[in-house]
């Protein structure tokens, strides 16, 4: 060694700068520790995980959690460069794993390395959300109706379908809890059971909204916890009074319901064929559905009536052309009476 180079005041060893070399330092530092354990908690259920923020859906695997887990358990000193970690995943059993870990670094430019054995177990709970569930818990019921009728089959599928959608949708928000606890179905429609008032407010707008009708809140006290009233809400759905096919007496002449969007409905004017929207509170009156309608067979047309017949008694009638729709002989078409009148539908 030359006179004149600086040396390490501890160990003798060469240093650039006269103070405590590299290799001094990085003996002196624990730069690495490891957390001998660390617990996991899964729901067997949903697969979701908890953590100290509560409960979250995981749609990830066993084995990206475990290398988490284990890279989780591992500490390093702040001054470590260019870190490189090896994990080995050894599984002893479903509820224990052992992750064998090595580490190598650069510390004051001196190559560092160490190993440990991080032993991960599982514990399997049941999550909020499913215990609930479960549970048959429940914080509300949309109660779907209709005004002055039973709600038909195809709208009850149609709210059933707006009601998981809406249940996805706040799922997708983080709401864990709001889920459709269980549809019953009864003689005027449907009960629509929910984990959270957030979830049943938001089915009872969707459904009036792109079916039309209106709802209304009824609470009722079920008890208190922690010095708050705790209450369950019906929503009570009222679909509107008409439905497609339905045929109506409106604004004096005759019209096909189209559909219903909010507090207005659409028809066509069977007169004259144009499709018309009016107020839900329109005066009407209510004549039959197409689903109702009889068959007919159209045999002849003279100037403006059509000539129909009836395929199973044979029996015929004579009924107005409606001057906007094309009706061939041979064509079928269906009939509905109002009294002494026949309409084509």
């Amino acid at each position: 060694m030359d006179l004149q180079e600086a040396i390490c005041p501890k160990c003798g060893g060469p240093s650039p700068s006269g103070d405590i070399c590299g290799a001094c330092r990085a003996s002196d530092i624990a730069w690495f520790s490891c957390d001998g354990r660390v617990r996991l908690v899964r729901c067997p259920n949903c697969n979701s995980m908890r953590d100290t923020n509560g409960w979250n859906d995981c749609e990830r695997s066993r084995e990206d959690l475990e290398y988490e887990a284990a890279i989780s358990a591992i500490h390093l000193y702040q001054d470590i460069k260019k870190p490189e970690i090896s994990i080995r995943l050894d599984e002893n059993s479903k509820n224990r794993t052992f992750a064998h870990v090595s580490v190598k670094g650069i510390l004051y430019d001196q190559p560092v390395e160490a190993a440990c054995t991080v032993e991960i177990l599982w514990q399997y709970d049941s999550c909020d959300r499913c215990s609930r569930y479960h549970g048959n818990y429940w914080q509300g019921v949309v109660q779907l109706r209709a005004d002055g009728r039973k709600a038909t089959l195809e709208e009850q599928e149609r709210a059933k379908r707006i009601a998981y959608q809406a249940e996805e949708e706040l799922q997708l928000q983080g709401d864990r809890l709001s889920f459709v606890t269980r549809i019953e179905e009864g003689r005027e429609g449907l009960d629509i059971i929910v984990g959270t008032q957030t979830l049943g407010e938001q089915i009872s707008r969707e459904i009036t909204r792109r079916m039309g009708g209106k709802y209304s809140l009824h609470p009722t006290l079920v008890g208190e916890k922690e010095g708050r009233k705790l209450y369950r809400i019906t929503y009570a759905v009222r679909l509107p009074k008409y439905t497609k096919g339905d045929i109506i007496y409106i604004r004096n002449t005759y019209g096909e319901i189209l559909g219903a969007e909010g507090k207005t409905i659409s028809y066509l004017d069977l007169a004259s064929g144009i499709p018309r929207t009016v107020p839900e509170s329109t005066p009407s009156r209510y004549i039959g559905t197409v689903r109702d309608g009889i068959p007919m067979l159209v045999i002849y047309q003279d100037g403006e009536t059509l000539g129909l017949m009836n395929e199973e008694t044979g029996k015929t009638e004579e009924v107005p052309v409606q001057s906007w729709r094309k009706i061939i002989s041979g064509e079928r078409v269906h009939i509905i009476r109002d009294e002494d009148r026949v309409l084509v539908v």
